[in-house]
């Protein structure tokens, strides 16, 4: 699933947590979402950031859902993830045994995954965090080569805590 459609499909909820955080925690990257979105409609980055937070997160929901603003809300997917979420990824990775730096970023991911380890790991992660971050994520994980895994991908459809179909 494409970054995009991550946006069309994630509940309210999450998308404005996702936007709150990266609004409070990362402003500059924040601020060059609001500018470099606002220039695809050819709108002055003032005119957004002058509007109610209510306002800019749903346009920016809208926006990030949008196919040309691809490559944008993927950007913005990575640093919530990475920076917020860096502990789910390491936990994440560190059960299905994947070598990582320490941080969560790996050079060299498996052709395919173990199942059990995979269902172990994705429970632990729906214990520990909200349905609607570990849904993103894993959809996130999935893309990370051009097929993924179909044992993640039986997951993804199948699991009825996974908030994005």
């Amino acid at each position: 699933m494409k970054s995009y459609t991550i946006f069309q499909k994630s509940d309210d909820e999450t998308v404005n947590n996702f936007l709150d955080w990266m609004r409070n925690q990362e402003r500059g990257v924040y601020r060059a979402a609001l500018r470099e979105l606002g220039a695809l409609k050819k709108l002055r980055p003032q005119f957004m950031q002058q509007k109610p937070v209510e306002e800019q997160f749903a346009w920016l929901k809208k926006m990030l859902s949008w196919k040309p603003a691809e490559t944008i809300a993927d950007h913005l997917l990575q640093v919530w993830l990475i920076r917020k979420h860096e502990t789910m990824l390491i936990g994440f990775i560190e059960k299905l045994g994947i070598p990582h730096n320490g941080h969560g970023v790996v050079d060299e991911l498996p052709e395919t995954l173990d199942a059990d380890k995979l269902k172990e790991a994705v429970d632990a992660l729906f214990a520990q965090y909200p349905a609607g971050a570990v849904s993103v994520y894993l959809h996130m994980f999935q893309n990370q080569t051009e097929e993924g895994w179909p044992e993640l991908q039986a997951i993804l459809d199948s699991d009825p805590r996974v908030t994005i179909k």
